[in-house]
């Protein structure tokens, strides 16, 4: 008679490592300001085009954790981090601000800011998220 009881050794180890992998990942979204990705709906109708993006080293790898500054000129702006993806968003602000009054910087200590690439359309629809990408070199 063999009973079937408790597996041990690599096997527990391995599904409990899977089991953990599965709930980082689940949990990026709420790491990078908040929210997710999915949520895009526009429940505000004052409100503008949200922000979002990805922070990248200059060969492609993206940059967990780094500091993401989302300012209108001369007005001050929010603050959030990247998630283990590299990537954050930031809810749109009012209508009356200009995306071009929007400016987006990144930061990371032993990284320097080297380019920022903003993907629109001149015509966008204002409900429409505008896509930034940050790109770091190590110092």
């Amino acid at each position: 008679m063999r009973f079937s009881g408790r597996r041990t050794g690599w096997h527990s180890v391995a599904y409990s490592v899977m089991a953990f992998g599965a709930a980082c990942v689940l949990s990026t979204a709420l790491w990078a300001g908040g929210s997710g990705f999915g949520d895009d709906d526009h429940d505000h109708e004052n409100e503008g085009p949200a922000y979002f993006g990805f922070v990248k080293d200059t060969n492609g790898a993206t940059v967990p954790d780094a500091k993401v500054t989302v300012a209108i000129k001369d007005r001050g702006g929010v603050i959030t981090r990247t998630d283990a993806l590299g990537a954050y968003r930031v809810p749109g602000f009012g209508k009356e601000i200009s995306p071009n009054d929007v400016v987006i910087t990144c930061e990371k200590p032993g990284y320097k800011q080297v380019r920022i690439l903003r993907r629109t359309a001149q015509d966008a629809d204002p409900s429409v998220p505008i896509e930034t990408e940050c790109t770091m070199q190590r110092a």
